[in-house]
């Protein structure tokens, strides 16, 4: 991570990952890195390599193809680590067929879409795709400057006084190469000149390269994919010291990485997903809106005003939150209501279930030492443990709260417990918990099960919301949700995580968008932030474009540290976040249909554009617009002044306001009044609509209407929870052909009339005649089709 900022106050960080040393003038050693290698052993997927170092000390590697497209580097000492914690999942052994060949001095490895060049002295990789195009290479031919020294850190080791210290190697970074990842960075989406550690911690804020999620994998524009396999903290120099190369240092027991191909970057989101996790969908109403009490003083009257006001101003909304307050304060988080503000959770919870909501409740996995729970854990030893054996106590408020004891999530016994204090909320009917926190784990600490502090930290996340969301679904039902902040590789398993405490400022926003995508390219599809931004008070103006942002994301929550409740930002906040509330709720059939996608895929449903557009280089470094799925592509307005660029790449975009056609490629300058958030349909999109409602259900939606934004032809894969539905809409000069098949037998299509397009004179519904209706004002019957007096066509299909 990036040191400590010249001339600012000291600022305690109480989990700063471990420096690693920098050599001084009188230290004379380097790195020890591999010159040649000799095969010891073959098996169907790869091969052993002994392999010798520039110092003479041998070391293990190992290359396998363990899928199609998925290749495994691994260094290690000649004796491997039997505690390593890996995260990646093995694949069956007949996964894929691995071609293995020999010639003089040179091993190759190859799959359909993978090839590994293995030279053996001297000691080189190179990974290529099924057409020999040159993917990456390690590069030992830039890391020294003129006087012969070393610049970068080839493959190998580096010890310190005899103490191994990391496992690093460096790769050729090609001049025109853009990088991408590494969770939920909101430092620029494309990585290159930067330097990254991936070690999550409370960064209180997004200004800088620290992150609460960090993911050790790296997207290449050249279309592939590098995931380093450990819980330890990586660092990558991303053509930030060496102006050729990119580096890897890890601090685990061994390197192990994986080398992801694919033809394109979806297909290595997948192939990464199809490694460490897919997304977990959750429920259809966890995509409405969210409304949070805030940081603030809550009581079980105020909830109930809350929520009744929410429905008095017709606000579609589906959850409610109670942040910290709703347990007695200076004893968090201990999960005990305080009895004298809400006196009858259950009544209060069946109440808010009457008027429709969902309730999520806040925690974290440290408990107060005021707390009673405090006492009984500390006496059975349920706390991680520091040095002299006792429980850690750590302050993670500054001061603002007690000191707690963290939950040792390694610990059986400690888990039951922890799991048992959770049930009781949920059990009285509480919904989902918000997983506040997890990131302050203490490199000294001790834990249960004897891992290190340091790798306990990353990991920590991934535990602690492993056994939320696993009470979670044995009392709701509802798998994988809890509303977190912290996670790493393979969180994707936990539905929903959120930015953490942003500040509430244009700049901060902007960053938030940054964040989200590089969020997103490492699959993690269900991400949100804090409409509003969190810390500090936002005007109405940013309040409202936060709002946009917020409902065109994954997911949706109004929450900050002071009030962000609509009706607070005057008559004009309040009609327009219930204006685009209910624009959500009208495109919930579209949203659901790419969360289905997500949890099969691990495509997120915001996309960078570099996903959906990587052969545009124009696409390579943008970060402040996106496409949400593949039909729509949103730009929100990050400053006071509604005005900024809008690229729209090759083809044809409707303006979903004016519903102006533009032919991309093209960047055009657009001035947004403060209702308008600048957004575009790709032209034949088909985006299913339904009647926006007050709250969600999990049964199928009704009444769908398709918009339908044709130039030629269009084809949208409707899901739903009663199945897959295939709508196709053609126009042939004067006649629309729709196919309809599928889960839906009804459906109203809308075809919105576009510059150019003829009059339509004739529609088919699955190569059947339409009848044509006099007027749209009437009940039509199924099977028949009208024009408005505004050119657009409305077909009620049935079949």
């Amino acid at each position: 991570m990036a040191d400590q900022v010249p001339l600012l106050p000291y600022n305690v960080y109480m989990t700063e990952p471990p420096h690693l040393p920098v050599r001084e003038a009188e230290d004379q050693g380097g790195p020890d890195f591999l010159v040649q290698a000799e095969v010891k052993e073959q098996h169907a997927r790869g091969i052993v390599l002994q392999g010798q170092t520039c110092s003479g000390e041998n070391v293990t590697v190992t290359l396998a193809l363990v899928a199609d497209g998925i290749a495994r580097v691994l260094l290690e000492n000649e004796e491997s680590d039997p505690a390593r914690i890996r995260l990646a999942r093995d694949f069956p052994a007949d996964e894929c067929k691995v071609t293995i060949t020999h010639s003089e001095g040179y091993v190759y490895l190859q799959t359909p879409s993978l090839r590994i060049e293995v030279a053996l002295q001297p000691f080189h990789l190179t990974f290529c795709d099924a057409d020999g195009r040159l993917l990456l290479s390690q590069n030992y031919s830039e890391v020294t400057n003129v006087r012969m020294k070393l610049t970068v850190l080839p493959f190998g080791l580096s010890k310190i006084n005899g103490h191994r210290v990391a496992f690093h190697d460096s790769f050729t970074a090609e001049p025109d190469e853009h990088f991408f990842g590494f969770g939920e960075k909101f430092t620029d989406f494309d990585k290159r000149g930067q330097r990254i550690t991936t070690w999550n911690i409370d960064c209180g804020g997004a200004f800088s390269e620290r992150s609460y999620k960090n993911v050790p994998f790296v997207v290449s524009t050249r279309k592939y994919g590098v995931f380093v396999d450990t819980t330890s903290a990586v660092d990558f120099d991303m053509v930030a010291s060496n102006t050729a190369t990119y580096s890897i240092i890890s601090r685990d027991s061994a390197l192990d990485y994986y080398v992801i191909a694919g033809p394109d970057l979806k297909s290595i989101v997948t192939r990464y997903g199809s490694l460490v996790s897919f997304p977990v969908l959750p429920p259809k109403w966890s995509l409405g809106t969210w409304i949070s009490s805030g940081f603030q003083r809550d009581s079980a009257e105020e909830v109930l005003r809350r929520a009744r006001l929410i429905r008095k101003h017709e606000i579609p909304c589906d959850v409610l939150h109670l942040d910290c307050y709703w347990q007695r304060f200076g004893r968090w988080s201990e999960l005990l209501w305080d009895s004298e503000l809400f006196p009858d959770p259950a009544g209060l919870l069946a109440e808010l279930k009457s008027m429709g909501f969902k309730v999520c409740l806040w925690m974290h996995p440290y408990i107060g030492i005021e707390s009673e729970h405090f006492t009984r854990g500390d006496e059975k030893g349920y706390f991680l443990k520091n040095a002299q054996g006792k429980t850690y106590v750590v302050d993670i408020w500054g001061g603002f709260h007690p000191p707690v004891g963290i939950i040792d999530v390694t610990n059986p016994e400690a888990i039951a417990w922890f799991k048992e204090l959770l049930r009781k909320p949920l059990r009285l009917g509480a919904d989902v918990y918000k997983t506040d926190f997890g990131e302050g784990i203490p490199n000294d600490a001790v834990a249960y099960s004897g891992i290190k502090g340091e790798q306990l930290h990353n990991l920590y996340s991934l535990l602690y919301n492993d056994i939320v969301a696993q009470v979670t679904e044995e009392v709701t039902g509802h798998a994988g949700l809890v509303w977190a902040r912290s996670t790493y590789a393979g969180g994707q398993r936990h539905a929903a995580q959120w930015s953490g405490d942003v500040n509430s400022t244009f700049p901060a926003m902007a960053a938030t968008i940054r964040g989200g995508l590089s969020m997103a390219i490492c699959g993690h599809a269900f991400w949100s932030h804090d409409v509003g931004g969190f810390t500090g008070h936002p005007s109405t103006e940013l309040y409202v474009r936060w709002a946009q942002f917020g409902f065109f994301s994954p997911l949706i929550r109004a929450h900050g540290n002071s009030t962000r409740l609509p009706w607070d930002f005057g008559p004009r906040g309040l009609e327009l976040f219930r204006t685009y509330a209910r624009l959500r709720y009208r495109l919930l059939p579209y949203l659901y249909t790419y969360a289905c996608i997500a949890a099969r895929t691990s495509l997120p449903i915001m996309r960078p554009m570099v996903l959906e557009f990587p052969d545009d280089p124009s696409t390579h470094t943008m970060d402040l617009q996106y496409m949400l799925g593949e039909e729509l592509l949103v730009a929100p307005i990050y400053n006071l002044s509604g005005e900024r660029t809008v690229y729209l790449p090759e083809g044809s975009w409707i303006d979903y306001w004016t519903r102006e056609t533009f032919t991309g490629p093209r960047t055009i300058r657009v001035q947004a009044p403060l209702e308008t958030l600048p957004l575009y349909v790709r032209a034949n999109a088909l985006l299913p609509t339904t009647e926006p409602v007050s709250f969600t259900a999990d049964e199928p939606f009704v009444d769908i209407t398709v918009e339908a934004y044709l130039l030629e032809r269009g084809t949208f894969e409707l899901h739903d929870t009663d199945g897959l539905t295939h709508i196709t809409a053609e126009l042939e000069d004067s006649r629309l052909r729709i196919s309809l098949a599928g889960a839906k037998r009804q459906l109203t299509l809308r075809l919105l009339p576009l510059a150019g397009n003829a009059l339509v004179a004739e529609v088919l519904l699955n190569n059947t005649q339409a009848r044509k209706e006099v007027s749209p004002e009437e009940q039509q019957p199924q099977n028949t089709w009208v024009r408005a007096e505004d050119g657009t066509i409305l077909v009620k299909l049935s079949v």
